[in-house]
């Protein structure tokens, strides 16, 4: 009987007690609890925090594409235009030089000045691009390509192994 009056509620020893337990045992357990349940929702609201702010990145990022192909379309085309004309512009202009040298020297003459022209700088053209060597892209990185291949290939057969 003496046990049970120790252990009452009632009893200020007994309260004493149940008050160093709790502190001791119950408060860290609940704490440590509400700290993860508080750190878990911490965590999930910063993730949907970064996710809106990817998102508003992202339609920005959409807009902003679309407005930079807009004024890119616009130049290509001012810039086609342009290069067809100026082709024509080209060709035009030879004519009329060919027309005012077979005026002055003769039409066989006029037309073999322009065609030999023509044919010279293409055929220094020509050789100008035979002699250019082409060397491959990003070498080093093509190197560490392969280099990871081979790791990861060794690494399936070694698992497929186990």
């Amino acid at each position: 009987m003496r046990f049970a009056s120790a252990w009452r509620p009632s009893s200020s020893r007994a309260m004493g007690l149940i008050d160093k337990f709790k502190r001791t045992f119950v408060t860290p357990i609940v704490e440590e609890k509400e700290e993860g349940v508080a750190m878990a929702r911490s965590l999930r609201e910063t993730g949907e925090a970064a996710l809106a702010h990817m998102e508003a990145l992202c339609s920005l990022l959409k807009l902003e594409l679309e407005e930079a192909s807009q004024r890119l379309g616009k130049k290509m085309l001012l810039l086609l235009a342009g290069a067809f004309m100026a082709v024509f512009g080209y060709l035009f202009l030879w004519c009329l030089l060919t027309m005012v040298m077979a005026h002055f020297w003769g039409v066989i003459a006029g037309f073999a000045v322009t065609a030999g022209f023509h044919l010279l700088v293409a055929a220094a053209a020509f050789i100008m691009f035979s002699r250019i060597h082409v060397t491959p892209i990003a070498p080093a990185t093509a190197e560490e390509l392969k280099t990871d291949l081979s790791c990861l290939q060794m690494a399936l057969k070694k698992s497929s192994h186990s």
